[in-house]
């Protein structure tokens, strides 16, 4: 879903004060920061970054942030590097309603708005007004045991269920809007969100989902069974994984957007809904066809 025409709500106003996040001890991130940072500042707008990271070279006069603060006050967080570095990013901001745009310096990118050359074209977009945001689908992770709720989380890609190092064929039941689906025989299960379905669930034999779908995709991994299929349901029906062995797995683990990883017992549940808030992104420039094109191989159209 991408910004109406003349909607003023989704347009990102001539930003004057921005947090800077880059992809930490990268050079070329280090240099694209520096290059925005000049830019930014020679236009009189506040300029902040990560409090934690390693940037000896920052003036003084930018900002250090801790994670979840936003200072006085943030019209834009860019993030400097790739999809992984703007998820980061987002999980500091996007609880927040603080606009996300993606520079992307690594290899494949379905989440930047920026190529690694354009850093001023970017910059100097924010600065005059001319970005739009489109809203795009979380999920609110929450881990259940006897004694209640344990651990929550939020992901704006997805949620994988697995074994870690070593795959254990587990025994996944699921349940959609109160509904049994299906217990998995499986590898793992990944509940995607429209935007992560380009991420590990595509690799996995996922559908690719549009931006602006409201829904959530449940991909198996490696299923025994295989008639087993991923399946498409709505956002609005929180889906409820039960972790129900074998005995000798003994544990699972849940990861949120490969960001962090949650522990799970026999007979723990883990349930996912729509988040209250989507993340606001600064959406790419390029279509997601184009890059499956231009970065995997597809077919693109016939030109004279």
């Amino acid at each position: 879903m991408s910004a109406r025409p003349g909607d003023p709500s989704r347009t990102v106003p001539a930003v004057r004060s921005v947090l800077l996040y880059p992809y930490a001890g990268a050079p070329r991130a280090r240099a694209a920061t520096l290059q925005a940072v000049a830019l930014l500042r020679r236009a009189g707008a506040k300029v902040a970054a990560p409090a934690g990271m390693d940037l000896p070279d920052l003036p003084r006069e930018v900002a250090r942030l801790e994670e979840g603060d936003v200072g006085d006050g943030l019209d834009l967080a860019i993030a400097l590097g790739g999809d992984g570095t703007l998820l980061r990013l987002s999980r500091w901001v996007g609880e927040l309603e603080v606009p996300v745009m993606g520079v992307n310096l690594g290899d494949l990118g379905f989440l930047t708005a920026f190529s690694s050359g354009q850093v001023e074209q970017a910059v100097q977009a924010a600065l005059a007004g001319e970005l739009t945001w489109e809203p795009r689908e979380r999920m609110e992770v929450q881990v259940w045991s006897q004694g209640g709720c344990t651990a929550r989380d939020v992901a704006c890609n997805d949620v994988y269920l697995g074994h870690g190092a070593v795959p254990v064929m587990l025994q996944l039941e699921t349940r959609i809007g109160g509904a049994h689906m299906a217990t998995y025989r499986a590898d793992g299960l990944i509940v995607a969100t429209p935007t992560g379905s380009t991420a590990y669930n595509l690799s996995a034999g996922g559908p690719i989902v549009l931006a602006g779908s409201e829904t959530f995709t449940v991909t198996p991994i490696c299923s025994h069974s295989l008639t087993h299929r991923p399946v498409v349901s709505p956002a609005r029906d929180p889906i409820e994984i039960i972790f129900r062995g074998p005995e000798r797995a003994r544990q699972a683990t849940v990861s949120v957007d490969g960001q962090r990883v949650l522990t799970l017992a026999p007979m723990d549940r883990v349930r996912l809904c729509r988040a209250s808030r989507s993340l606001r992104l600064v959406p790419p420039r390029v279509g997601v066809f184009d890059v499956l094109a231009a970065k995997l191989g597809w077919s693109s159209p016939e030109r004279d």
